[in-house]
């Protein structure tokens, strides 16, 4: 009796939610043609917060449907002649931009959706330890601790999708709405497009950093190891990086190792781990400084080391390095915090360790080993 009743409230909450994306996607068409009556209004102006409201309420699947009826209406409403299928080039490229926002809308609301459920876990996981800890002598110290923590944690996750995700889907809306101006040229529009693209690319970013901090807190952190040669590690960082070292002014210099030299890794890691540390250092690097990599084998581990001309660390803020969330700049919004904290969370999967000499005005060395291969 108990289970029929839940699968009649699933099966209810399912037709509730599409139909939803459906009675939201009508209200937009509805809102659309009262205002063109009084003048021309962009086709998309309504069908946006109403792809916004189905992937909100009702998740991917009524957000697609919701896009796809959209694009259908505009179509048949707006932009073809005679309600037939029949499209312009430019209204092809409003129809890219219009699904580009989309998905990137549907894409926000699902990971916002995943850090609120991960929030609730983790804060339902410290329940459950809070009342262990009650039962405890200690049970007022550590009761307090665990609230603390609990707070802590999801001010910091809440924190990190409301701002950091929010700024890029901003500037996608905004350009979106750039796009949907009449008489705009081919080439601001490839430029328009190309800031779209730039700003999903960041929420991508953004949305990995944060599934791997989970993973490494969970334990669940998987490695797929092989033998990497050192050489092609660094060759890869200096193609990598070069361009934006040239950018910035900066010399990129790579001091190879011998051929025979490898570790045994997981090359993708890797490069994640370079990465996290030479895009901090290039990034704080002033104009005319350097950047240097280099390895120095020892026994049965290899040390790679990554050193900047930049302004250095203080020592009050050597301790939080590693630390999730963590920004020896408050003032600098370039980041989150957690690249150096999954950097530490990788190395040390690999069974190797990391650290940092610096000191202000004279530069840092960020160095990490790994197990040597043979």
């Amino acid at each position: 009796m108990v289970g029929q009743y839940r699968r009649s409230a699933n099966i209810q909450s399912f037709i509730a939610r599409y139909a939803l994306a459906l009675l939201v996607t009508a209200i937009a068409l509805v809102a659309t043609l009262a205002l063109r009556r009084d003048g021309p209004t962009p086709s998309f102006l309504f069908f946006v917060p109403a792809v916004a409201i189905s992937a909100w309420y009702g998740g991917p699947g009524p957000s697609a449907l919701a896009t796809a009826v959209s694009l259908l209406l505009i179509d048949l409403n707006f932009l073809a002649p005679g309600g037939s299928l029949r499209i312009d080039r430019v209204e092809a490229l409003e129809i890219i931009a219009f699904l580009i926002v989309s998905v990137t809308i549907t894409t926000t609301m699902e990971a916002l959706h995943r850090s609120r459920t991960l929030v609730e876990s983790r804060a339902a996981e410290l329940k459950r330890l809070n009342d262990e800890v009650g039962r405890s002598y200690d049970a007022e110290r550590e009761r307090r601790h665990v609230a603390e923590l609990m707070a802590h944690t999801r001010e910091e996750l809440l924190g990190v999708v409301a701002h950091d995700l929010r700024n890029p889907l901003n500037l996608i809306i905004t350009s979106t709405d750039l796009l949907l101006e009449e008489n705009l040229d081919r080439s601001r529009r490839k430029e328009l497009l190309a800031v779209t693209m730039r700003a999903g690319r960041q929420m991508n970013r953004l949305i990995g950093d944060l599934l791997d901090t989970v993973r490494l807190q969970a334990g669940k952190f998987t490695l797929d190891v092989e033998d990497v040669a050192v050489v092609m590690i660094f060759r890869q960082a200096e193609e990598t990086f070069r361009p934006l070292a040239a950018q910035r002014k900066i010399q990129l210099e790579a001091i190879l190792p011998e051929d025979g030299i490898a570790v045994r890794a997981d090359p993708l890691r890797v490069s994640q781990i370079v990465g996290n540390i030479m895009g901090n250092a290039i990034k704080f690097t002033p104009e005319q400084g350097s950047v240097t990599i280099r390895s120095a084998a020892n026994g049965n581990h290899v040390a790679i080391h990554i050193t900047d001309t930049g302004p250095g660390i203080a020592p009050a803020d050597m301790a939080h390095l590693f630390d999730n969330f963590w920004q020896a700049r408050r003032n600098d919004h370039r980041g989150v915090g957690l690249g150096l904290a999954i950097a530490r969370g990788v190395v040390e999967a690999h069974g190797g360790r990391i650290w940092c000499e610096s000191a202000p005005g004279r530069g840092s060395t960020f160095s990490f080993t790994l197990p040597r291969a043979g």
